[in-house]
């Protein structure tokens, strides 16, 4: 009887070890992304499970590792104002968390799992099929990816598309079956741009699709549809689309031309598709090679800020710190108001009447400034290149990223010398900040002429009497 016996516990600790949880590998096929192990067959709910392992006392053991994970933004942890459960997830099981005051969702577990959140905070995405963690590794950090803003266009049918006009992550919203969102993306540089679906494998509910169009910005038809080539588990009912686009020079300021649409599992809706169009590299048909733009003067005293206010550049003196415009409203970049001293090497608020210097001019470069979502030095966190401007000539991420990040003080600023202000004119050339009226700039109400456009990201610090 006891070699009957542990015969059966050798044969259990030999399944079990055969038993893994499946990873994703890239597949140079293209045909998609897979997971090779059929994990999401069960498709159970993790609530479910985890409230099946909280009634057992066999599986509420102490035994194991303390699995965590935080959501990171900005290279800070990210706590929400809601509560955001973090799944731990194998080919069995789930167990799950919340985020708590701190910032972290922690749980003591043993073995290998698929991590992912149930929610993300609004505004914000993650891609929920990167993160893995086992016994060795039980640390994770989640990134969080702002959502880009889009300003233009209802986005409800051909030839009223929403106009994206930069690589970003994106997020369309489908309300029933038969609906479509539909997209307008005009590259400003050669290159290879790749648009993809970040719907969660695991939770295997939502199947996206990519329908694309061909034509020109007056006509336009159907081509053809994708919805695989993503990431995706075998057997499984999600299939991301992956949409690979070749720019050459001679194809900049075409439009390209795509609608999303999705079907669902359990027939529910609305439901929501987050996306990427992201610069993946070089397309050397006459690609000119960009020259990395080295900082000369980024070696300068961090601002102060002491019993001060900060004040956003524009006509009306207005002021605040959030995206879309001053707190007044609207204005004009009026760039004779500021003038470079020679003496301090940096620009500054300048009395016309008196022809004196006053306040030294800052740019925010590690927080957003008032008319641009996102902060300059992770403006590439999305794998594009926007640090690279003057038609793909010169590079600008180790100018922003290394040098003028680390001068800036807590409020995210730093003082503009002459090289900055040149790199923030080119930034804004190339992205189209301003552009004969639609730029992404003058969509908050905001204007500037061409040589002013710089000053965007500019503000003063003035004490406060």
């Amino acid at each position: 009887m006891k070699k009957i016996i542990k015969v059966c516990i050798l044969s259990l600790i030999i399944i079990l070890s055969l038993a893994s949880c499946g990873t994703i590998e890239d597949d140079p096929t293209n045909q998609g992304t897979q997971i090779d192990d059929n994990q999401n067959n069960n498709n159970n709910n993790p609530d479910d499970n985890n409230q099946n392992n909280q009634n057992n006392p066999d599986n509420n053991t102490t035994e194991g590792v303390k699995f965590s994970v935080s959501l990171i933004y900005n290279k800070k942890i990210f706590i929400p104002d809601e509560e955001i459960n973090v799944i731990w997830k194998d080919e069995y099981s789930s167990y799950q968390a919340s985020i708590n005051s701190n910032g972290f969702a922690e749980k003591v577990l043993d073995g290998d799992f698929n991590v992912y959140l149930d929610k993300t905070p609004k505004g914000y995405t993650y891609n929920p099929n990167i993160y893995v963690a086992n016994t060795d590794s039980p640390v994770i950090e989640i990134e969080l990816i702002k959502i880009s803003r889009i300003t233009l266009g209802t986005g409800k049918e051909l030839y009223n598309e929403y106009q994206i006009t930069q690589t970003g992550t994106y997020q369309s919203t489908i309300t029933s079956k038969s609906k479509k969102v539909f997209y307008e993306y005009s590259p400003k540089k050669a290159g290879v741009y790749v648009v993809e679906s970040l719907v969660n494998v695991y939770d295997d509910v939502v199947n996206p699709k990519l329908d694309i169009y061909g034509g020109t910005f007056a006509a336009k038809f159907f081509t053809e549809t994708i919805d695989a080539g993503g990431k995706y588990i075998k057997g499984g009912y999600t299939k991301n689309f992956k949409w690979i686009v070749e720019v050459s020079e001679q194809r900049i300021g075409n439009v390209f031309t795509f609608a999303i649409s999705a079907n669902t599992k359990t027939g529910l809706y609305p439901v929501t598709v987050d996306f990427t169009i992201s610069y993946e590299g070089d397309y050397y048909e006459g690609m000119i090679v960009s020259k990395v733009i080295d900082a000369e003067e980024a070696n300068f005293k961090t601002p102060e800020f002491s019993k001060s206010e900060y004040r956003f550049v524009n006509s009306d003196g207005g002021s605040g710190n959030y995206y879309g415009g001053t707190a007044n409203g609207s204005g004009l970049l009026d760039g004779t108001n500021f003038k470079y001293n020679e003496e301090t090497g940096y620009y500054h608020h300048y009395d016309k009447t008196t022809n004196t210097f006053g306040e030294i001019l800052c740019a925010y470069i590690t927080k957003p400034c008032a008319y641009y979502e996102e902060s300059l030095n992770m403006i590439e966190s999305h794998g594009n290149k926007n640090l690279t401007v003057s038609n793909g000539t010169e590079n600008y991420k180790q100018f922003i990223e290394n040098s003028y990040a680390a001068a800036c003080n807590s409020d995210g600023v730093c003082y503009v010398t002459k090289e900055l202000m040149e790199f923030l004119q080119k930034f804004s050339v190339s992205q189209r900040l301003f552009f004969d009226g639609n730029g992404f700039v003058e969509s908050t109400g905001v204007y500037a002429i061409e040589q002013d456009q710089w000053l965007f990201a500019c503000g003063y610090y003035q004490k406060i009497s």
